[in-house]
């Protein structure tokens, strides 16, 4: 890849104004182009054109390799809101609002050093290039902090500091999560620059990331979780939880090493290249302020908080339904957790085929659809009386657990719409990205993924938070196997009213995105007229 270095006294200003974007005017210098920034160089340099925009298709196995990365957030990250809150407040015995608080505080830490992670990333000067130094850094620390999230020595979890453990370990977590994914998802951006390619990419990550899910999380509860009869709820046992934690730290760490290996090809050497804005603290509020207001951007992370606020809810809820309201069995309890990654892999998969025949907004207006239908059928079927958590059906000889099948089936097609939308929201965020370096003139691939995954972040922080006080005001007992049939019912309500109702939102606030195709073939012909410009 071939860049522009920076000359003394050289600027790094914008580019000549531009027919579709309104704003900037650039001067009247010529403008060379790297991969990350067009800049105003010396004669001598105007043959230098932008690999951004002559890099072909990425191939396959480009893209099949970088997706692998999701194995390394999947199996953490879907552990954690899988299985902590159960570990803490069923195990331990931590009460509920002091384990929502120290998950909260930790989700909220992390969306706020992803905005200076992005920056910091967009900014690295290394022989390594600015992207896979983080992630071989952040992949190693995820797995030693989530190891050590499930080994609580004994004196911290009777001496009554469990709850400033917590705390720490999810604040240690955060922080790695945050080093390794902000540039991982930047580092997409930069392996795929066509439209569709991107959805192809995004749905990847979100297919591998949910395969991740089902061979670890999901299949927990049968090989982590079994049932014994006539003991306690396997839940409740803190060594099934310690075996798990130890096994997908192991997993975690094999996992950071394939993907940077696999990437190595789309590292650049950027000393001395122009890759930002600068690493001052001037230019890190400029950017934020710019990448913030990003009018483009702003339907995208409204929607995005909206349909994640209801994934959250039925994420952190739905395991103690499947424990305390449906009483399935470990077989059971993997088949839909899994079928759900299954599907939620197989949404963002579709996602890529919908895209291209109604252009990414409508396709996320019918998986934000599918999750809320989903969902308002569960509602209706189970407070509704229809059926019951324990109701079969004789077909034939054979008993058919209809209960169970029911409540499955809602709980996949909820994933699956919300594997479609969120997985081409990153598609998206890559096209506002490009659009903005027609307008600035600088590359922020990890600025934008940083911001967007801030601005979510802190709506998701707040969900955890409120799902957890939830249970509390329900009449949920933590430390308990018993619980009453009205904090059931009020769990059932708010788990799949919210879900269906915050889907349902995601509709009219996706349906203001601007951009479409031909908006970015616009885009995409004007950066050609750079390069050309820059080329003579």
């Amino acid at each position: 890849m071939v860049g522009t270095r920076r000359g003394p006294g050289q600027a790094k200003g914008s580019g000549p104004p531009h027919p579709i974007l309104p704003g900037r005017a650039g001067g009247a210098a010529r403008f060379a182009c790297n991969s990350y920034c067009w800049t105003a160089v010396p004669p001598l340099l105007w043959g230098v054109a932008s690999p951004a925009l002559l890099k072909p298709k990425a191939r396959g196995s480009d893209i099949f390799g970088y997706a692998l990365g999701e194995g390394a957030t999947s199996l953490t990250i879907n552990g954690i809101s899988g299985f902590a809150m159960l570990y803490y407040t069923q195990a331990l015995g931590l009460p509920f609002s002091q384990a929502g608080v120290a998950f909260a505080v930790a989700s909220f830490w992390d969306a706020i050093v992803d905005p200076a992670i992005g920056h910091l990333s967009d900014n690295t000067h290394t022989r390594w290039g600015r992207r896979q130094p983080y992630i071989l850094l952040g992949g190693l620390l995820m797995a030693v902090s989530f190891y050590y999230l499930w080994a609580v020595p004994e004196f911290i979890a009777r001496g009554g500091w469990l709850f400033l453990y917590a705390l720490t370990i999810n604040l240690l977590y955060r922080t790695a999560y945050a080093i390794f994914t902000v540039p991982y998802v930047a580092l997409g951006f930069e392996v795929c620059t066509d439209y569709h390619q991107r959805s192809q990419l995004q749905g990847a990550r979100t297919a591998l990331n949910m395969l991740a899910n089902l061979l670890g999380p999901a299949l927990a509860w049968s090989l982590f979780f079994p049932d014994r009869p006539g003991g306690p709820e396997a839940t409740s046992v803190v060594s099934n939880f310690l075996h798990m934690g130890t096994t997908f730290a192991l997993a975690t760490i094999g996992v950071t090493f394939v993907v940077v290996y696999v990437t190595r090809h789309h590292i650049v050497d950027t000393r001395g290249l122009i890759t930002g804005t600068g690493n001052s603290l001037g230019a890190f509020y400029r950017d934020f302020r710019e990448i913030i207001t990003d009018r483009y951007l702003r339907p995208i992370i409204i929607f995005m908080c909206i349909g994640g606020m209801g994934a959250v809810f039925v994420a952190t809820l739905q395991m103690y339904l499947y424990v305390y309201f449906m009483h399935l069995t470990a077989l059971q309890k993997t088949l839909i957790h899994g079928g759900g990654m299954v599907l939620c892999g197989s949404g963002a998969l579709v996602g890529v085929l919908l895209e291209r025949k109604f252009d990414k907004k409508h396709a996320v207006c019918i998986g934000a659809g599918i999750t809320a239908s989903a969902d308002l059928l569960a509602a209706v079927i189970f407070l509704g009386g229809i059926l019951k958590p324990t109701t079969v059906w004789l077909v034939h000889g054979h008993v058919v657990p209809i209960a169970v099948i029911v409540f499955g089936a809602c709980d996949m097609l909820n994933w699956f719409g919300i594997g479609l939308f969120s997985s081409l929201a990153s598609s998206m965020i890559a096209d506002v990205a490009e659009v903005n370096e027609l307008e600035s003139g600088v590359r922020k691939d990890g600025g934008y993924a940083a911001i967007f995954a801030f601005s979510t972040k802190m709506i998701l922080s707040v969900a955890v938070f409120t799902a957890s006080a939830c249970l509390a005001w329900v009449g949920f007992v933590n430390g308990s196997d018993q619980q009453t049939p009205a904090a059931i019912r009020w769990l059932v309500l708010l788990t799949f009213g919210l879900g269906s109702m915050f889907a349902t939102l995601v509709i009219p606030v996706a349906l203001r995105y601007p951009i479409t195709q031909s908006f970015m073939t616009k885009v995409k012909a004007e950066l050609a007229l750079k390069r050309n410009s820059a080329t003579g």
